[in-house]
């Protein structure tokens, strides 16, 4: 779905499958729920700066070779953009969720103690929801103080980090969850987006898309993102089920969620090449994107990664190439 919107589909769709980000930070934090375990934070750190970090400057650091050595007119060169683009701010763009990834995980470790040290769901939600109303009401009263080139700074940061952290909390708790539990939850994110919605309608004369409240994400955004998610959550069973019935679409669902990252990373230049009817260029790019990982991973696993002998920069060398 995120390769989805940078292939500019018609609005309807656009609109629908705009709940993606938040989803892969929901999953994020489940996942972590499942797989954290109590280490120094030093090394908690160096490990998710290697998994996220690392293989997106190997690849910027490629593009711009590929770029420049083959004078490609795809990219429009300049230091500033190649600077922004390592430091995962705009440049290129299409980076900027690495950046959302790394935030979280600096503070995941805290959300993760107040999530096993709050045993009541009713308090840790309310913690949430008062969390995310007091994120809403700073960012309308500072907008004026982030127009400055350091204020936007603050903001890249500041902004990102607050409510993507909360629906990483959201993540954590949510295989927990009863199932009325999550249909309450998901009904009151949904009386809220409609709610603002036609407020906003009310205010413009016209719905507001939810891409608008994205950068920074508002109230707005997360309301319908969330809504859609916890529905998810809810047919996941049935899909896990599919899964388990057609051994074929398991194996291609589960090397695309193992080498998400790769996928992405490579749908960059594909979508800057791409073009024809809307879905043709969406099946183009993913097929694409997909297939490069597969050689790319299939590389490492049958050789690269054995070149070394210790076991240690193997493990290494599969962090950085694939996963």
């Amino acid at each position: 779905m995120i390769i989805l919107a940078h292939i500019s589909p018609p609005a309807i769709i656009h609109q629908l499958r705009n709940f993606d980000v938040p989803l892969m930070v929901l999953i994020s934090g489940m996942a972590f729920g499942l797989s954290f375990k109590q280490e120094a934070y030093s090394n908690y750190l160096w490990k998710r700066i290697k998994r996220l970090l690392f293989p997106v400057w190997i690849f910027l650091t490629g593009y711009f070779a590929t770029v420049a050595l083959l004078d490609l007119n795809i990219e429009t060169l300049s230091a500033r953009k190649m600077i922004r683009s390592y430091l995962l701010i705009d440049g290129i763009g299409y980076v900027w969720i690495i950046k959302v990834f790394l935030l979280v995980a600096l503070v995941s470790p805290l959300i993760y103690r107040i999530h096993k040290t709050t045993s009541s769901n009713k308090i840790y939600f309310s913690y949430i929801a008062l969390a995310f109303v007091g994120y809403e009401m700073a960012r309308l009263l500072s907008q004026e103080l982030f127009n400055t080139e350091s204020g936007k700074i603050i903001e890249a940061i500041s902004h990102y980090l607050i409510p993507y952290s909360l629906v990483f909390a959201i993540g954590l708790r949510l295989p927990s969850l009863q199932r009325n539990e999550i249909f309450w939850s998901a009904s009151l994110c949904f009386i809220l987006f409609v709610s603002l919605a036609l407020f906003l309608f009310i205010q413009t004369g016209g719905f507001v898309p939810t891409q608008t409240h994205k950068y920074p994400p508002t109230l707005y955004y997360f309301s319908y993102a969330l809504g859609i998610a916890l529905v998810a959550w809810t047919l996941s069973g049935t899909v896990q089920h599919l899964l388990d019935k057609v051994a074929t679409l398991k194996a291609i669902t589960l090397f695309i969620a193992q080498n998400s990252i790769w996928i992405y990373l490579w749908h960059i230049p594909f979508v800057k090449i791409a073009t024809g009817p809307f879905p043709v260029k969406y099946l183009l790019v993913l097929t694409s994107a997909c297939i490069l990982t597969w050689v790319q991973v299939w590389i490492v696993n049958n050789w690269a990664a054995k070149i070394p002998k210790d076991t240690s920069s193997q493990r290494n060398i599969k962090i950085l190439f694939t996963g």
